[in-house]
């Protein structure tokens, strides 16, 4: 399938899936990571890498932003001629689609759609009804995009959401929650669940 206008993005629908290139580029999105990053080094340059690749070479990275003198990244940013993407396998599309997003191939708003169209892995409190809670640490929800993405350390107790249910849920929930959404190689989105909800309503209203 295609994803995207006039980007000549391919995604191979076979699973695993791959995920190949040649595209016009948007700004990479920006991530909490590269936000604490950034406050540790003002008046400076952040550089966006590409998880792909082994190693920090010139042709691992995306392109750089601008870091101000209070350590926040701007909207200036430089992509890097010498960047060479490299095929990536994903067990499925929405591992692919936040790895396009990741390079900047590919907007927010495809990512919320691929979010609420896939399958998700949460943790889970063993002692409630699976997939009627929500494991919150402050106000964040840890969302894995697959299996394989998953921490290893982590307490044994899992439940899968689709994303439409996720949103239903976040609705419900008395206060704000953001969605820490990990992918394959630690890549990371952060999506506010107002974000998601709003998605939802969209798609409601199309329909």
């Amino acid at each position: 399938m295609r994803i995207g206008h006039g980007r000549n993005v391919l995604i191979e629908t076979n699973s695993p899936r791959t995920v190949r290139h040649n595209a016009c580029m948007v700004k990479p999105l920006i991530t909490r990571e590269m936000r604490e990053r950034a406050r540790r080094a003002p008046n400076s340059w952040l550089h966006v890498t590409d998880p792909g690749h082994d190693g920090t070479s010139t042709e691992a990275v995306i392109g750089r932003y601008l870091v101000d003198s209070q350590g926040e990244i701007t909207d200036q940013y430089v992509p890097n001629p010498r960047y060479r993407a490299r095929e990536v396998v994903f067990e499925n599309e929405l591992e692919s689609v936040m790895y396009l997003v990741h390079r900047g191939h590919a907007d927010k708003a495809e990512l919320v759609n691929a979010v609420l169209a896939a399958e998700l892995v949460l943790p889970a409190d063993p002692s409630r009804e699976p997939r009627r809670h929500l494991v919150v640490r402050g106000d964040v929800v840890d969302v894995f995009a697959s299996e394989r993405a998953r921490p290893p350390d982590w307490p044994p107790h899992w439940h899968l959401f689709r994303g439409v249910e996720l949103a239903v849920v976040l609705d419900a929930q008395e206060r704000p929650a953001t969605v820490l959404l990990t992918a394959q190689g630690g890549v990371q989105f952060e999506i506010p669940g107002e974000v998601l909800v709003d998605g939802l309503r969209d798609v409601i209203t199309m329909g």
